[in-house]
């Protein structure tokens, strides 16, 4: 083998893993999206990019599967062994349509692997099959070989309809049950970062969802959901994972069962999946909304209900999906119909979905002091929230929230690090600013419950809540300490 081949081969093997990974997101973002989705479209331009790039100076190329591996040459990438879940998906539906090869020509266009992956996603996830060479009418540049199985091998282009039609169902060892260490990283960091509640249910609802996003990391598709709504939007996932804190110390305070309590805080990372269909112009747009950015808007749970329906997803996830923004007394969005029964889960998971809405800084609204976000929720007690769950909620966040800004009698400004309960009434703050007014940078913390043996009487006490919301001190410090 002389010294250019040599050479060559490095370069040709990273060309081969790029295009595997590029189709593979492709087949993904047209499972999530329709083709027209910004997201579909990019996801296509990269694929042909590839595909282009790795038919550079040669007639066609021929991908072999084979097991857990697929071929180029004499390169292979062995999909049990990474960690893209998109790759995962592109192997499994292979597997599952019994596709041992693809060979793709020189002159390939951007709508004939558009098309390709259009046929993969509808056999794949619909069960449909190929009934009609219209299927392939306009796909001249791509040819598929069924999988050896020790008898003939099936005829091009007829793999995928005998696949479907013949193929068992994967033996749930065969899954490909993984959780991506990337995300359970990104998501642990963010609860280290979580600033809506610190206190024995938040610890352990904090502790709680990280497991959860460990055991859904054997569920491929809310994986994949997930993963694309971090990519497409990083607020709305931010805050899916706030949401299912919340939700989950909720439940909790309200003595619910562990599997009930599971269900809501999965229920909670999922359930504002529909915003992937929202426009991202309007999810970040600065202002008031116009009517038909906020129809836009207002589909969004019909959407999410329908993306996890045809992803497989639990109904129970499906169901808060679909209800979290109908409200207690029946109004909301979408309608419910007379006979609907607007579930638990949703009702507890709109009380979470409020508070950190409303105690977020947003570009196009205030931020609410958590104080003020209480206040605001009690006054539609009964109408909008649940009045009971509503209820068990304020003790969860104590008589005083977290991040509420005080003044003291002593002239000191100073905010909430951990809520008053029980016999501890009153919260233990840290000092923003001290008696002359000037501010604080190194850390005080002071418990307001304290006591002056001289006088008996509280060392401090407070005179009013300010309105303001903080938005320059970490009090996301103290949420999640060990007990």
């Amino acid at each position: 083998m002389n010294v250019t081949i040599l050479e060559a081969l490095p370069i040709d093997f990273q060309k081969f893993k790029e295009t595997i990974c590029s189709l593979s997101r492709l087949l993904l973002q047209r499972r999530l999206f329709p083709e027209t989705h910004p997201s579909a479209e990019k996801a296509l331009s990269e694929a042909y990019l590839r595909v282009d790039t790795l038919l550079t100076n040669k007639s066609s190329v021929t991908l072999k599967v084979d097991g857990s591996k697929i071929y180029y040459l004499n390169f292979e990438v062995d999909v049990s062994k990474t960690q893209d879940n998109a790759v995962h998906l592109f192997r499994e539906t292979l597997r599952k349509l019994q596709i041992g090869e693809i060979i793709i020509a020189n002159g390939v266009s951007k709508s004939e692997i558009s098309g390709f992956a259009e046929i993969l996603e509808r056999l794949s996830k619909r069960e449909a099959s190929v009934t009609s060479a219209d299927d392939w009418s306009g796909i001249e540049h791509i040819m598929i070989r069924g999988a050896k199985t020790g008898q003939k091998e099936e005829s091009e282009k007829e793999a995928p309809e005998k696949g479907v039609e013949g193929r068992k169902k994967m033996a749930t060892g065969e899954k490909w049950e993984r959780c991506d260490k990337n995300m359970r990283r990104f998501v642990s960091d963010i609860l280290l970062r979580l600033e809506k509640i610190r206190t024995t249910e938040g610890r352990s609802a904090g502790k709680r969802v990280l497991e959860l996003f460990d055991a859904v990391g054997n569920n491929t598709a809310i994986v994949l959901l997930l993963k694309s709504l971090r990519e497409y939007d990083s607020y709305t996932f931010l805050h899916s994972i706030n949401v299912a804190v919340i939700a989950t110390a909720l439940g909790r305070k309200l003595d619910l069962g562990d599997e009930e309590i599971d269900v809501i805080g999965t229920s909670g990372l999922l359930h504002d999946i529909g915003k992937l269909y929202v426009p991202k112009e309007i999810l970040l747009k600065r202002g008031r909304l116009s009517p038909a950015e906020w129809i836009a808007v207002k589909q969004h749970p019909v959407d999410g209900e329908r993306i996890l329906r045809e992803e497989g997803v639990d109904a129970r996830y499906r169901s808060v999906a679909y209800e979290h923004h109908m409200r207690f007394d029946r109004t909301g969005y979408p309608t419910p119909k007379k006979d609907h029964e607007i579930s638990r889960a949703s009702h507890i998971i709109r009380i979470a979905d409020s508070y950190d809405a409303l105690t977020t800084k947003r570009p196009y609204r205030k931020q609410l002091n958590p104080y003020e976000a209480v206040k605001l929720m009690i006054k539609t007690r009964g109408t909008e929230f649940h009045p009971e769950y509503l209820d068990v909620f304020l003790r969860v966040l104590g008589n005083i929230p977290l991040g509420s800004v005080l003044h003291l009698d002593t002239g000191e400004k100073v905010v909430v690090v951990e809520p008053g309960h029980g016999d501890d009434v009153l919260p233990r703050v840290r000092v923003l600013n001290d008696a002359n007014g000037d501010e604080v940078h190194e850390e005080i913390i002071v418990d307001l419950n304290e006591i002056d043996p001289r006088t008996s009487e509280l060392r401090r006490r407070i005179l009013d809540v300010s309105d303001n919301a903080v938005r320059d001190v970490q009090v996301g410090t103290y949420i999640l300490e060990s007990d």
